[in-house]
């Protein structure tokens, strides 16, 4: 929630509580589900959408829109900050699966499908 930029006074325990904690998000499992992560949106009125993507649709949708990226082969949510030559992500678990802060093409394909949660 804080990497989007929504709310800069939000506190970690104010975001795990609007997400859901610990049933949506947990220290053991991180967040566990897209739906929950829509809802939090939603408490702040913001209108978010999930896709199915490719490298080139999340591509597209990362030149426009932030969010979040979960690419299920790592089983990770990242928030989306932009694209370049590659997919600019926030990991908060820097290295985990190969990838920093960028999400490169192979990277993408090694690790998909790939969701995205994006806000429009």
């Amino acid at each position: 929630m804080n990497s989007t930029g929504i709310d800069p006074n939000l506190t970690r325990e104010e975001a795990l509580n609007i997400i859901g904690y610990p049933n949506c998000v947990n220290e053991t499992y991180g967040l566990m589900s897209a739906e929950c992560l829509i809802n939090a949106y939603n408490h702040f009125g913001l209108d978010a959408r999930q896709a199915w993507v490719t490298y080139d649709q999340a591509y597209s949708i990362m030149t426009e829109h932030t969010g979040q990226i979960n690419p299920l082969g790592m089983y990770h949510f990242m928030a989306m900050r932009g694209a370049t030559q590659d997919l600019w992500v926030a990991n908060s678990a820097q290295g985990y699966m190969g990838v920093w802060d960028h999400l490169s093409r192979s990277q993408f394909n090694a690790l998909g499908p790939v969701q995205v949660i994006y806000l429009v």
